[in-house]
């Protein structure tokens, strides 16, 4: 990265390991319909809905991406309005990355060095570039 695109950029500093927990992500569509199942336990994680697609692959997806279309007491299905990657961003303590779009206190980053992206939650993250 040259020095104009390092002030151009959020860049950020992995503070704490991370794996992810679901080496499958899920990938959606804008328009495609799903199953809503529950939302996240967790408090910090209360925004975030598991979906599940027609093949039964499931994955997490924050709440603003869905739009409820149909409610039934055994089953409710929601709309996704815009394309979504559930994959996580394997992280080590010190990489370097760079913010892409951030929601529900996780932060889809690019591994300034390997050009690998995906979501980390915020807290496993520090920004560096002094903004």
């Amino acid at each position: 990265m040259n020095q104009i695109d390092q002030f151009n950029k959020d860049i950020y500093k992995c503070i704490q390991e991370h794996r992810t927990e679901y080496p499958d992500p899920i990938d959606l569509t804008k328009g495609e319909v799903v199953k809503l199942g529950i939302n996240a336990p967790e408090e910090n994680w209360k925004t975030w809905i598991w979906v599940s697609k027609n093949n039964g692959k499931g994955g997490w997806v924050p709440e603003q991406l869905i739009q409820l279309i149909e409610s039934q007491e055994e089953e409710k299905k929601g709309l996704i309005l815009g394309d979504y990657s559930s994959k996580e961003l394997n992280a080590d303590l010190g990489d370097r990355l760079e913010k892409v779009k951030a929601m529900n206190g996780w932060t889809w980053v690019r591994n300034v060095n390997t050009n690998q992206e995906g979501w980390i939650p915020d807290e496993k993250i520090m920004r560096i570039d002094g903004r």
